[in-house]
């Protein structure tokens, strides 16, 4: 048995933090994930923890989540304690792997940290994944506050035992962010025996004995339905109106009901035990309300299972998608106005007046290797003949360069259908090395084995940069042998900082029948490799205003912030935020950028 002794009394904490200390003092073995917001803190925070107390927790930083999964099942199925961490889209990813696992069963306890995004403050969407939990017949709990994430994810460990079954909590962006104190407990790590023992009845889930393991964890969900209490009453208990939450929206109900001075008025039920819902509990206090109100975000998933569960409790009007919107985060000024018009109190948030403050979309940070590879596909193809298709990662993003943005691999994907009827067009598939190798090889692949017209363009900036700099595949695989391996007819390999080169390349590509890759290497800047830390360091660029023609190309085309327009009306370089990648310098067709070499006795 081994005991964690570190810090006692009260910490400061974060979600994702929360959540790492629940899975060191849980005894996590094992940890998979694929990186995404709002949870992508948690993989970093428990690595540390894991060097700190020596705690040998092996970790898989899974390619996709769909890996991630099948991964962590298989470690609690040897007995070992596993963690799967993914965000909200992801869980589409893992689904099939994740409808089984219920039949399977664990036996080593297996907690799937799902983060939300209601409002898609960090996300292409807010897709509401709540209709997974019934989908796969697993537990599912939703915590509203940094604690409460710390006690379910530990009390998780031992349902999931006791179960045999994965248990899901779904932590929402606002709550992940959320910074508050956190009462640890004392860690008592039982020595484990790991073993794999074969099982056919459970094990081997095809034809009849995937419909007989079905029919038992149904009977097991329901079962545990009916005896739990993951639900808690607050107020006095017989008042008129019943308000129903859960996750982000409870807190806010609590402070609404105080600001407008309801105590007296309306009783909250939270709802953590988010499927199956605690019938029992919810049973009595459903009665002899004359109107229940649900506040919570996105879809309406509890409302869904209350009324479809306790429909004959529900005697006085029930209200809830009606009156909450199912889009957007639903803030603390939506529930006081929500709460204040269905009570009928005249109340005006107190709060000032939202300005209009107009679009401005972003830009690639200054020396990104994107912003040279778009400009070069756009000097390369002109604009009334391209379509580049885009995908997810930091390549798509504002200022939005691609002509679509869905989801990982939809650049790759959708051109392969797009490419036979527009004969006309140039098509060009982009993604970035993280979604390459997340599906994009496989989708590749599709196009050699159909023998599909494709170019596609891999953005390879060494890390899953917009998730937080994970370490990227292309640092250990080698991707040209790979590909040339799947059948590509061709394969190269630029240098993201020379655009007039990756422009020749594309147009030498652009209009061949075959599968051709374009691979544009070049380092994240706010991870620069040891080329840009000299450059940095040795050389810096200077615009010469008399050799200016204010052509705009540096300055509106390729758009480098660095590059700036002053009080005299020319245009100058910032050398503060200049990262000295040299793009400007290679494209400018006055020469009027010139490159400086200086000294530096310090740097190597």
């Amino acid at each position: 048995m081994t005991i964690i002794k570190s810090h006692t009394g009260v910490w400061i904490a974060n979600g994702n933090e929360a959540i790492g200390y629940a899975a060191l003092h849980a005894g996590v073995d094992f940890f998979a994930h694929y990186p995404g917001s709002p949870v992508n803190g948690v993989e970093p925070h428990l690595k540390h923890l894991n060097l700190q107390h020596n705690r040998g927790i092996v970790f898989n930083d899974a390619l996709n989540e769909h890996v991630a999964a099948l991964s962590a099942m298989g470690a609690s199925m040897a007995g070992a304690r596993s963690m799967l961490v993914m965000k909200h889209v992801g869980l589409n990813i893992a689904a099939d792997p994740l409808n089984y696992v219920g039949y399977s069963g664990v036996r080593g306890g297996m907690v799937i940290i799902v983060g939300t995004d209601p409002g898609a403050n960090s996300s292409t969407g807010e897709e509401d994944v709540h209709w997974y939990a019934k989908q796969f017949n697993l537990p599912l709990f939703e915590p509203t506050h940094i604690q409460e994430i710390y006690d379910t994810v530990l009390e998780a460990y031992e349902l999931s035992e006791e179960l045999e079954l994965p248990v899901m909590v779904f932590v929402s962006g606002l709550v992940c962010h959320n910074t508050a104190p956190l009462q640890p407990r004392l860690a008592d790590l039982k020595d484990k025996q790991f073993g794999f023992s074969p099982n056919r009845a459970k094990y081997i889930n095809v034809g009849e004995s995937a419909v007989k393991n079905h029919r038992i964890l149904i009977e097991k969900i329901a079962l545990w339905g009916e005896q739990q209490k993951g639900a808690k009453l607050y107020g006095k208990g017989d008042a008129s109106t019943l308000v129903i939450t859960r996750g982000n929206t409870h807190q806010h109900v609590l402070e609404a009901v105080e600001l407008l001075g309801l105590s007296d008025q309306v009783d909250v039920l939270n709802v953590v035990a988010v499927y199956p819902i605690p019938k029992s509990f919810m049973a009595l206090h459903l009665p002899n309300r004359k109107q229940i109100l649900f506040i919570e975000d996105q879809d309406g998933f509890l409302e869904n299972q209350t009324k479809m569960e306790l429909f004959h409790l529900l005697k006085g009007s029930v209200h809830g998608k009606d009156l909450v919107p199912a889009y957007g985060e639903i803030t603390a000024a939506k529930v006081t106005d929500v709460l204040a018009k269905f009570m009928g109190v005249d109340y005006q948030f107190n709060a000032l007046d939202a300005l209009e403050v107009p679009e401005r979309l972003g830009t690639f940070c200054e020396g990104c290797p994107h912003t040279s590879s778009y400009f070069a596909i756009e000097q390369a193809i002109p604009m009334d003949k391209r379509v580049i298709g885009g995908d997810i990662g930091c390549s798509s993003l504002p200022p939005f360069k691609a002509d679509w943005l869905l989801c990982m691999n939809a650049g790759v994907g959708i051109s392969q259908g797009m490419r036979p009827f527009l004969p006309h067009q140039s098509i060009i598939s982009t993604g970035g090395d993280g979604s390459f190798f997340h599906a994009g090889l496989l989708s590749v692949m599709n196009a050699v084995q159909n023998n599909l017209p494709l170019l596609h363009v891999v953005f390879d900036n060494r890390s899953v940069a917009m998730t937080g700099h994970q370490v990227s595949a292309s640092i250990t695989v080698d991707y040209q042998k790979l590909l040339e391996a799947c059948g590509v007819d061709s394969f190269t390999e630029v240098n993201a900082f020379k655009p007039l080169e990756i422009s020749e390349v594309i147009h030498a590509k652009e209009d061949l029948l075959g599968v051709h890759v374009i691979w544009i290497s070049g380092s994240c800047a706010l991870i620069p490799d040891p080329v840009s830390d000299y450059r940095r360091a040795n050389l810096y660029p200077e615009i010469h205003p008399e050799k200016c023609a204010d052509c705009t190309l540096c300055y509106e085309t390729l758009a480098c912030p660095a590059i700036m327009s002053n009080n005299q009306n020319q245009f100058e370089i910032n050398l503060d935020r200049c990262m000295r990648c040299g793009v400007c310098y290679e494209i400018c067709p006055n020469e009027a950028i010139e490159i400086h070499q200086i000294l530096n006795p310090n740097h190597e």
